[in-house]
């Protein structure tokens, strides 16, 4: 054989390869394509432009096409025939994965985005929708009239492929955010106002309160729902922790105070320049995205991603005297005039260690005090030990100990340094929760008797206890006039559906928890002013804010996404002191002190 005429025959090979190699790389590019048009959409402050948008769609639909093409080679048997074959189904496959992610997404971050943004991200999954419709009709009349695509089916294919790319891109260009209002300046007289704190508490819920508080376990607690006001606090879903406490703190939705995660993700081939600014803020969920589509390693967000003031430093700028201990997102304290403020990386081992100089003269001297205050299990009193039983879980104790580092600040600030308005976040109940709130279910609501879920329902309940003898201290340690406020930004529950079933199956007693549907948290109010035994049903977290100014006779900004619940207000007070309003508080004018 000639090498002529050898090279001719190598040549169909060659090309019918190629081919088949392009038709299995396709889909999963079709696929990564989009999902770089969905990062875009999750992340509105990346710059669209030709650049970022080209090198997204670029490097994922190269990442996910080399990932499908060994799968797709597989399903063909690596034969021309077989991938052209199958190559429409494999589109339609794309395009429903891409509509069905862009439904989700919309729905799972309603309240993360711009009601724009999430607008047309609706409409990019509609029209997503649409072309994996048509796709599909088109597969199942050549199916049942059993004849091959000719050249008008596979154009239609392409076009939809291709249409589908457009329209995902022309969606999220068309998007254009709104500029808000410049707010005028604000300027409010100081008077004599009631002493306030509230107390954050993770997954706390009524479910717990309730059937504790009448047993007797939790005696002042059950004083509060009788002399105060209390009511369900429905969760933002998804449940990110970090963004549900800013969004207590300044009244805002998670997309305008700008907190929507708990870490940002490095993205420099994302935006102009390899900046923080460019980060990804939300990332894809259900799908590891975390794991193998950041370049990255995550970090923890802060003060920095905060778009508004907290109400600590709207209060300070009022004249109070404020102090904040361990609330998420406040790292590094600003250096304005902010309080006392402790966050809650100075909280972990990472963080104990930093040097103070990039918070306030008052801040820094109260690190260096709060270390003092630092306490370990081995230093708790062991009659709290005691209240959960002979062998306690170290990791209740753990969380238990670093709680009680922050209540023993908030009683220092309360008595040493005068504060009038405190919030202290305590995260304890949380974790504890999440490992053992099954096992109080399942004893106080089911009458389970196994013994592991017995010790978790004890130390529940202990915990509970703990926090109700710290507040009723709390309480006793302020001044005459006074409000307390105890809230949570979601609940928690029990396993429930396929996870139950499972777990009955298996015969493995009931343990831990979950409150990854956003179960209601709970919200007590009690104090000068608050109605009592004024039960408030089903109430939002940003209504948490406008009802905390009210409460201390100051006006409601007109910028703030809540109301004031008036219903848990005195006729007498709500008769004494009228809602008044400002335009917001994002801008002052020095206050009269």
């Amino acid at each position: 054989m000639t090498p002529r005429r050898h090279e001719k025959e190598e040549d169909p090979r060659r090309w019918g390869l190629l081919a088949t190699f392009g038709a299995c790389f396709f889909p999963g590019a079709l696929l990564g394509t989009q999902l770089a048009g969905l990062l875009f959409f999750l992340n509105p402050h990346l710059p669209f432009e030709t650049v970022p948008v080209l090198r997204g769609a670029v490097f994922y639909g190269a990442l996910l096409g080399y990932a499908g093409l060994p799968i797709l080679l597989m399903g063909c048997r690596g034969q021309q025939s077989w991938s052209y074959r199958l190559l429409p189904a494999w589109l339609t496959a794309a395009l429903s994965a891409g509509a069905a992610v862009f439904w989700v997404h919309a729905y799972y971050f309603g309240f993360f985005l711009p009601p724009g943004i999430n607008r047309r991200l609706l409409k990019a999954a509609i029209s997503l929708t649409v072309a994996a419709l048509v796709c599909f009709y088109t597969i199942v009349l050549h199916r049942l009239r059993r004849r091959p695509y000719g050249a008008r089916s596979q154009i239609l294919f392409a076009a939809m492929a291709l249409l589908s790319i457009y329209v995902v891109m022309e969606r999220r260009e068309a998007f254009r955010p709104s500029p808000e209002p410049s707010p005028r300046p604000t300027t409010i007289t100081s008077t004599t106002r009631p002493q306030l704190a509230v107390v954050a508490v993770d997954a706390a819920t009524l479910e717990a309160v309730l059937p504790l508080a009448e047993q007797g376990r939790l005696p002042f607690l059950a004083s509060c729902l009788e002399l105060g006001a209390h009511g369900r606090v429905e969760a933002l879903v998804p449940v990110r922790e970090t963004a549900l406490w800013t969004t207590v703190a300044t009244g805002l939705v998670p997309y305008r105070h700008g907190v929507v995660g708990e870490q940002r993700y490095e993205s420099p081939f994302l935006g102009r320049e390899s900046t923080a600014e460019d980060d990804l803020r939300i990332v894809p969920v259900g799908m590891a995205f975390e794991r193998w589509g950041t370049l990255g390693i995550g970090r923890l967000v802060g003060r920095k991603e905060m778009l508004a003031l907290p109400m600590w430093e709207v209060l300070t700028h009022l004249g109070r005297s404020t102090a904040a201990i361990g609330w998420p997102a406040t790292e590094p304290p600003s250096t304005s005039d902010a309080g006392f403020i402790l966050t809650d990386a100075f909280f972990k081992n990472t963080a104990v260690g930093r040097t103070a100089d990039t918070s306030s003269p008052a801040s820094q001297q109260l690190e260096q005090r709060a270390r003092l205050f630092a306490t370990r299990p081995a230093d708790l009193d062991p009659t709290v030990v005691a209240r959960f039983g002979p062998r306690p879980d170290p990791t209740v104790l753990r969380y238990l100990s670093q709680d009680i580092w922050r209540r023993d600040l908030t009683f220092y600030l309360l008595e040493q340094e005068e504060v009038d308005v405190l919030f202290v976040h305590l995260p304890g109940l949380g974790v504890v929760s999440q490992q053992h709130y099954g096992g109080f279910e399942a004893v106080h609501f089911r009458g389970s008797t196994k013994p592991k879920s017995e010790d978790s329902a004890r130390w529940v309940s202990a915990y509970y206890t703990d926090l109700d003898a710290f507040l009723a201290r709390l309480w006793d340690s302020m001044e005459d006039q006074r409000q307390l406020v105890l809230v949570s930004s979601h609940g928690v529950r029990g396993p429930e559906g396929l996870n139950d079933l499972v777990r009955v199956v298996s015969r493995k007693p009931a343990r831990h928890g979950s409150w990854n549907d956003g179960p209601d948290g709970l919200l007590v109010l009690r104090g000068s002013g608050f109605r009592a035994g004024a039960a408030l049903g089903q109430v939002h977290l940003v209504d948490l804010a406008p009802t905390l100014l009210y409460g201390q006779g100051l006006p409601v900004a007109r910028d703030l996404d809540g109301v004031v619940l008036t219903q848990a207000f005195d006729p007498s007070f709500l008769a004494r002191q009228p809602l008044s309003f400002v335009p917001s508080y994002e801008t002052f004018v020095s206050p009269e002190r």
